[in-house]
C-alpha cells in the first residue's frame, strides 16, 4: 500500500489498485491524445442547440484503437465505482476482484447496448426510416462514451489524491452521464430522425435507448449493489 497525502489527510491505496488507474490513464492518453483536437470537434458538437449538425462527428481510430478505448472505458467506470464503494487499503484483493467483476458487467451491458444500436439501426437504414450509415453512429457512440470515460476516470484519480469525498464521485458520475445522454439525444434527433413526420419514431427510439437504461442502471445500483 502507498499513502496519497490530500486535503483531508492521508489515504491508503493498495499498489496494484493504483497501477490499474494509472495504466489505464496513460492508454487512454496514447490513444486518444493524437486526436484530441478531434475529439473536442466530435464531443462539442454533441451540444450545438442553436446550430443543428445534422451529421456525426468522430475520431478516425483504427479498430484496434475503437475496441481497446471502448474496453478502457468500461475500466474507468468500474475503477469509479470501486473507489466509491471498496476499501482500497485491504491487501486481500477484494478492490481488484470487485474491479474485474464490475467492470466486465459495464462492458457486457454496454456491448449489447451497441449490439442493439447497430441491429436497430441496420433495419431502420434498410427500411429507409434514417439516412445514417449504423457504423457511424457506433463510432459516435464510442466516441461519446469513450470521453465520458476519460473523465469519470480523472475524476476518480482527483477523489483520491486530493481527499475529495467519494460520494462527490458518484454525483459526478451522474453529472456526466446526464451531460452525453442529452448530447446523444440531440443527436438522434438531427442526425437519425430528421424528419418531424418521424417524431412518434424517435420518442420509442429515445426511451428503448436511452431512457429505459438509465432506468436500469438506477435499480442496479440501487438494490443490487447498494451504492445510492
Amino acid at each position: 500500500m502507498i499513502p496519497i497525502f490530500g486535503i483531508t489527510g492521508s489515504l491508503q491505496v493498495n499498489d496494484w489498485f493504483l497501477s490499474v488507474m494509472i495504466v489505464s490513464l496513460l492508454l487512454m492518453l496514447i490513444i486518444m491524445g493524437p486526436y484530441r483536437e478531434s475529439y473536442i470537434e466530435s464531443f462539442s458538437s454533441m451540444f450545438r442547440f442553436k446550430n443543428p449538425d445534422g451529421d456525426v462527428e468522430y475520431p478516425l481510430l483504427s479498430t484496434l484503437g475503437f475496441i481497446t478505448i471502448f474496453f478502457l472505458s468500461c475500466l474507468s467506470i468500474g475503477i469509479s465505482v470501486t473507489v466509491y464503494s471498496q476499501d482500497l487499503s485491504a491487501d486481500d484483493g477484494s478492490a481488484l476482484l470487485f474491479l474485474v467483476w464490475f467492470s466486465a458487467l459495464v462492458l457486457l451491458c454496454f456491448l449489447f447496448k451497441l449490439l442493439l444500436y447497430s441491429t436497430v439501426n441496420r433495419i431502420l437504414y434498410n427500411s429507409q426510416a434514417i439516412t445514417l450509415k449504423p457504423a457511424r453512429w457506433n463510432c459516435f457512440f464510442v466516441m461519446s462514451f469513450s470521453v465520458a470515460g476519460f473523465i469519470i476516470l480523472i475524476l476518480s484519480i482527483l477523489v483520491l489524491f486530493l481527499g475529495i469525498p467519494p460520494v462527490l464521485l458518484l454525483v459526478f458520475m451522474f453529472l456526466v452521464r446526464i451531460m452525453v445522454i442529452i448530447g446523444r439525444i440531440f443527436k438522434i434527433k438531427t442526425s437519425l430522425f430528421k424528419n418531424i413526420r418521424s417524431y412518434s419514431g424517435f420518442i420509442l427510439y429515445l426511451c428503448a435507448f436511452e431512457i429505459a437504461p438509465v432506468l436500469i442502471e438506477l435499480v442496479v445500483l440501487n438494490r443490487v449493489l447498494g451504492l445510492i
